[in-house]
């Protein structure tokens, strides 16, 4: 299992992003041309850096890398982006899956409490979660590797 840095995402704007505590928000520029995650939840009311904005950065690059805890969540029609790495709930059970990528370069869908593998490997991402999404959803989570 490798370890995948999401930092590298390419945001753009109009894209909804969310940190690991729920925060959840999304890129817009303001009328001084700087980029800004504005919040778009209800849980977190008054944590925020500027107004309704978590973090504010002069480009693109400089607001990601101060917003590292966030991460892109969906391709803004209301589907989940799955990626590496990403943790799954099944919709009817307790099970939860991890997004790995084997050494024979195939994506599946593991248990990560007792190794069993859910899912054939698949060649892309795509196909995975076509096949799984009526099942799986992303959940906010971090993963730690003792």
């Amino acid at each position: 299992m490798k370890i995948v840095d999401k930092t590298n995402e390419t945001w753009k704007i109009g894209d909804i992003v969310i940190d690991n505590d729920g925060r959840k928000g999304i890129i817009k520029k303001t009328k001084d041309d700087d980029f800004v995650i504005v919040r778009i939840d209800e849980k977190h009311v008054g944590d925020y850096f500027s107004g309704l904005a978590y973090e504010a950065g002069i480009n693109m690059y400089c607001l990601q890398r101060k917003a590292s805890e966030f991460y892109k969540v969906n391709d803004n029609n209301g589907n989940e982006e799955w990626q590496t790495g990403d943790v799954l709930k099944h919709k009817g059970s307790n099970d939860i899956g991890l997004i790995v990528e084997s050494d024979i370069h195939e994506y599946c869908l593991i248990n990560i409490t007792t190794n069993f593998i859910f899912t054939n490997g698949y060649d892309n991402i795509a196909d995975l979660q076509k096949d799984n999404r009526e099942y799986w959803h992303k959940v906010n989570a971090k993963l730690v590797i003792e």
